[in-house]
């Protein structure tokens, strides 16, 4: 899978405070990553290193290969970004704002009608942005972003606050950009239960350290798993391997994978044996990232 963005070594300090320590990582191309860690973790200063907006002490940036140091005002047309609050016009319309950041950013505005229909604003592009809810405003922001097509798209909290309404809006709008345009996108979020739903790749930092990293699938794994509480769970993996089942000893209790709650009762019960306890144990994010992150 091709590589949009890499750190290398990087390392950024505020004076006495380590913002990045060594961090080296990788957001692959044409997947939408979950950008995870605690307030502090050091996302904000990572989206800061990408865009050019905070240089590294040491180590380096690279955008599709290229040094962003080098080549910043080249990178930059190919990544399209909302850190931190949207800075719209609250005076102007929606229309307003996009040619304003238009003009800004050195961009035409034959694509603004277009962008606004896409986020999901045709209707209300003429309403004062004074009076959006803060799902337009960020559905605004994310039109704004994307007046130059960019191949990366970078969105700091962007359902942060958002009505379960709006933020199905947004994920919708952000799954599309991958799904159907074929777009790097990256999204730090504090609900993992959001990135769990919408990410295929997760990159997690905690005190300025990378983590872990991978595909979803790589870090909760597939299928169903199942832990059993039983009076002899020795003999219970036995006869759950003799099923076809993969069982396996976890102190007291037995892990199965690959079979449902109902399959796991009926082959012990034939042979005698009756759970005291059967529940899901299948890894959630947020449980995998409250595991990594306390452990440091």
């Amino acid at each position: 899978m091709q590589t949009a963005i890499e750190l290398h070594a990087v390392r950024k300090t505020y004076g006495r405070v380590v913002a990045l320590d060594d961090v080296s990582l990788r957001f692959p191309a044409g997947v939408l990553t979950g950008f995870l860690g605690p307030n502090g973790a050091g996302k904000t200063t990572t989206f800061r290193a990408i865009l050019g907006l905070t240089r590294p002490t040491q180590g380096r940036v690279e955008v599709f290969g290229q040094s962003v140091g080098a080549e910043l005002p080249r990178l930059v047309k190919r990544i399209g970004a909302v850190v931190e609050e949207p800075g719209l016009h609250r005076t102007l319309d929606a229309v307003g704002n996009m040619r304003v950041a238009a003009a800004t950013l050195g961009r035409g505005e034959e694509r603004i009608d277009e962008l606004l229909t896409f986020v999901g604003l045709a209707g209300d592009e003429n309403r004062p942005v004074s009076g959006f809810s803060k799902g337009m405003r960020q559905r605004l922001a994310l039109a704004i972003a994307l007046l130059g097509d960019p191949e990366i798209l970078i969105l700091d909290e962007p359902l942060d606050g958002l009505d379960p309404a709006g933020q199905v809006t947004l994920k919708a709008t952000l799954r599309s950009l991958v799904d159907d345009s074929g777009k790097t996108v990256i999204v730090s979020s504090h609900d993992l239960a959001d990135v769990e739903s919408l990410a295929d790749h997760v990159v997690v930092l905690n005190r300025g350290k990378l983590v872990t990293s991978g595909s979803l699938h790589e870090l909760l794994g597939d299928g169903e798993r199942h832990r059993v509480s039983v009076d002899d769970p020795e003999r219970a993996v036995q006869v759950l391997v003799a099923a076809g089942m993969e069982a396996a000893l976890d102190e007291r209790t037995v892990l199965v994978s690959g079979a449902t709650g109902s399959a796991i009762s009926r082959s012990l019960a034939r042979e005698g044996i009756f759970p005291e306890e059967l529940t899901s144990a299948r890894t959630t994010l947020e449980r995998l990232f409250l595991d990594i992150t306390e452990a440091r």
